[in-house]
């Protein structure tokens, strides 16, 4: 097929499926595990030089699930290993169509080495610009209907971001600066390769949702199957890295963990890597709370290290070496929280040494002979791992217990509250004189405390309990689309 033909293809495409339905799950009779299967069996075909009986595997892989660019990715490449050219450059067309977006790949590929040689991929290559831009347009049309009321539109374009909410113009504009801080403190402290000049030009632009709760559903029902109806409170959001999607029903911890996983994401996929599950959650996690000293991020103890402390307390705490080496299926499904937690705490602790950027270089280089990370702790902290094992659990046990809930403090604003729809905590009553006192209204939103965010009942506990009764602290509140800031004394419990 003319290369012109293909790449004129690709980019009509592109803006034609803009009107694509939202749905992008697998067909039903595609269950994780066959296809799972597929691309084993496919990958091992290549390994032993089967080249075409790969592709038939993939061509299986793609009828179960036709909107996924994995299967037709894997099909170009076994196509171009066996000659067959003229396939291999459709399947990669569709790839692209689709959503495929990852230039780097397809240059370091050897099995793509027959494809690389082509007018096509010449071609490919120098209109890469003009591929990232018309999927840019196509995933924003995509993501902006999941904003089903007045939708705000950011652009980041030091980060390549497109950012759509549902929510107002403040807590968007706080939504952007936050990821700001956020990716700040990211980039020094882990992924410094995102301030080399040019490092973004080639890639694709990553879209965040920030959907009222109607628009979260209908993505978290494609997302997680119709059950999740009956218990959308558990899913907060998630990064697909396959679409270059962030999703979050609030602007506090998924939203900062999530976004943390957009940028390991990008930095994995430079290298090639696929990293640690207890090192991706960890770092993604260590951000869900945090404290701002002289002007930077500080992560600070949580609910999570309580977990840690608890778990050591009854003797039931795993070792690191433990946790490192738990595969990803097992570490989101077995005692998650637990697991979570302890991936949040080893980070922290490493961090309050001053070795998580030692850690993370070490890793980068040891990666290959140890892809759980012991080595590299046991380099960035020159210790074996039984030594350092053994001042993590001093570490914990001598963390602060931080507040979880209202009983856990020593004072109070005197109301009653609960989670909000994201941008912080609901006034769900106020009793006695509670409403002269403070001036709230029910249904008011708190969003933060002298200026530190109270996106949900977690972190508005965990803030306030900063403070003593008797201290006059300023809330920042939202009472329908109108923001305020209210002083108020703290009681006694």
């Amino acid at each position: 097929m003319n290369t012109r033909i293909l790449l004129i293809i690709v980019l009509t495409v592109l803006n034609l499926t803009a009107t694509y339905s939202f749905a992008q799950s697998p067909s039903k009779s595609a269950d994780p595990q066959s296809l799972k299967l597929l691309e084993t069996q496919g990958i091992e075909a290549m390994g032993e030089g089967r080249y075409m009986d790969a592709a038939e595997t993939f061509a299986e892989y793609i009828k179960l699930r036709p909107k996924s660019f994995v299967g037709y990715y894997n099909l170009a490449a076994a196509l171009s290993r066996a000659d067959e050219i003229d396939a291999s450059m459709q399947a990669m067309t569709k790839a692209i169509t689709i959503g495929f977006t990852d230039k780097r790949q397809m240059l370091r590929d050897p099995d793509l080495a027959q494809l690389r040689a082509t007018p096509f991929f010449e071609s490919l290559m120098e209109s890469w610009d003009a591929v990232i831009q018309a999927r840019r347009e196509h995933d924003l049309a995509f993501i902006s209907r999941l904003i089903t009321r007045k939708m705000q539109r950011r652009t980041s374009e030091e980060y390549k971001l497109e950012i759509v909410s549902a929510h107002g113009q403040v807590a968007t504009d706080q939504a952007l600066a936050e990821l700001d801080l956020l990716a700040n403190w990211a980039i020094d402290e882990l992924f410094v390769d995102e301030r080399t000049p040019g490092y973004l030009d080639d890639l694709p632009w990553i879209m965040v949702a920030l959907p009222d709760k109607r628009g979260f559903l209908s993505w978290a029902i494609t997302v997680f199957g119709p059950g999740v109806r009956g218990n959308i409170s558990s899913v907060g959001g998630a990064y697909e890295h396959q679409n270059r999607r962030l999703v979050a029903q609030d602007l506090g911890a998924t939203y900062r963990h999530e976004f943390i996983h957009v940028l390991h994401w990008r930095d994995m996929s430079a290298r090639g890597h696929n990293h640690a599950p207890w090192i991706q959650e960890g770092f993604a996690s260590l951000v869900e709370d945090y404290n701002i000293v002289d002007a930077k991020l500080v992560p600070v103890p949580s609910w999570r290290t309580n977990i840690v402390k608890r778990l050591l307390k009854v003797h039931r705490l795993g070792t690191i070496e433990t946790l490192a080496s738990t595969p990803m299926q097992q570490f989101t499904s077995s005692r998650p929280l637990a697991k979570y937690a302890q991936a949040r705490a080893v980070m922290l602790y490493v961090y309050e040494n001053g070795k998580l950027n030692d850690f993370y270089q070490a890793y980068l280089q040891t990666y290959n002979s140890d892809p759980t990370g012991i080595k590299a702790l046991e380099q960035a902290f020159n210790l074996e791992i039984d030594a350092i094992e053994k001042d993590y659990r001093k570490w914990i046990a001598a963390l602060p217990t931080i507040p979880e809930t209202g009983a856990d403090l020593t004072a109070t604003l005197g109301i009653g509250i609960k989670n909000g729809s994201g941008d912080g905590v609901l006034v769900s009553s106020l009793p006695g004189s509670s409403r002269r006192r403070t001036g709230l209204h029910t249904q008011e939103v708190i969003t933060a405390i002298n200026n530190r965010p109270t996106r949900d009942l977690f972190e508005f506990i965990r803030v306030l309990g900063d403070y003593r009764a008797g201290q006059t602290i300023t809330l920042s509140t939202r009472r329908g689309i109108k923001h305020h800031q209210r002083e108020v004394k703290l009681l006694a419990r």
